[in-house]
């Protein structure tokens, strides 16, 4: 089954086309997996026959099957796209929690890279059943499942399995749609600019005395262009969870017209290291629905938009105004 980037992008969004990776054409196709058309049996070989600063776009198409390696896309290595055969059938899976920056299942550096159908987990912290006490300091640490450290990434029907810092949403912009994501600390961070479209973000929920933490996003200055949006979408799981923290004293998240089940706790939001300091971080919530999704005891802090300003977080603006997006490689079946 072959498919990449179905998008549902209307010309009215088209602000301009990007040339990277020499416009919208797959190039070259490499087979990862155990079938006999495969050139190779790991994931890393395949990106590793890739030429250096390659400008035009290469596919990986990975087999079904489970991949126990950690990948690592170097910087010197753009305009690559990993297709898998499905989250449910082809994942590739690391168990490590040495370093923020070490640890990380899948690794990407370069500008320009697209994956869909794929689930990258972190089984560090990963278990199957609910604790009622889990002793936190030797037990669970950061374990990243993908480290995105890079300009204009797609990923398109993929998964992301972890527990704490599960997703690493690091720098660079970076468009999510019709994702999961899972974990309960911070599972979502960093200070990447980013649009999550469509995606179910599943919170884990081990402990029944304490909540989790959806993002800590990481802006650091007003002027920084960074900030994670969400739209549409669903968040629900299991125990109860904040939607964010501030890692960074200009911290932003958006939420708009998500589906909030009943786990996100009545006060929403924490400013963390920033407590009494609050008049920099925009915490949004915009026409969102669900039990979880009652504002009435919201942090006093959080900041309302008009139309004018919510517009500034859509897809084409926030993310998208040189046009990027729209020059994706497309296949339609």
């Amino acid at each position: 089954m072959s498919f990449l980037l179905i998008l549902f992008i209307s010309c009215f969004f088209c602000l301009g086309k990007a040339t990277d990776c020499g416009g919208n054409n797959v190039t070259q196709t490499i087979i990862v997996g155990k079938q006999e058309d495969a050139a190779f049996s790991t994931i890393q070989e395949a990106i590793d026959s890739v030429e250096n600063d390659n400008d035009k776009w290469i596919k990986i198409h990975i087999q079904a099957g489970l991949y126990i390696e950690r990948v690592t896309i170097p910087k010197e290595k753009p305009c690559i796209i990993l297709e898998g055969e499905g989250s449910s059938t082809t994942t590739i899976s690391y168990s490590d929690h040495i370093s923020m920056n070490h640890s990380a299942t899948f690794t990407s550096l370069p500008s320009n890279v697209i994956a869909s159908g794929i689930t990258f987990k972190n089984s560090y912290n990963v278990v199957t059943k609910r604790y009622k006490y889990y002793p936190v300091g030797s037990e669970i640490e950061p374990a990243n499942a993908a480290r995105l450290h890079g300009d204009k990434y797609f990923f398109y029907n993929c998964s992301f399995l972890g527990y704490q810092d599960t997703l690493y949403d690091q720098y660079g912009r970076h468009y999510f749609k019709d994702c999961y994501i899972e974990g309960e600390v911070d599972f979502i961070y960093g200070s990447g600019q980013s649009y999550y479209e469509n995606c179910r973000i599943n919170v884990l929920g081990r402990f029944s005395d304490s909540a989790g933490f959806v993002t800590a996003q990481g802006r650091s200055s007003s002027d920084d262009p960074d900030g994670f949006v969400f739209e549409g979408g669903f968040l629900g799981g299991n125990g109860k969870v904040n939607l964010g923290r501030a890692w960074q004293p200009y911290s932003r998240v958006i939420f708009h017209k998500t589906y909030f089940s009943s786990i996100v706790t009545p006060h929403g939001w924490s400013a963390w290291h920033y407590a009494g300091n609050e008049s920099g971080i925009t915490y949004v919530e915009v026409d969102c629905g669900g039990p979880g999704a009652d504002t009435s005891n919201r942090v006093s802090w959080m900041k309302k938009l008009n139309t004018s300003e919510i517009e500034q977080f859509s897809l084409a603006s926030f993310i998208n105004k040189d046009g990027w997006v729209d020059n994706l490689p497309i296949e339609s079946s």
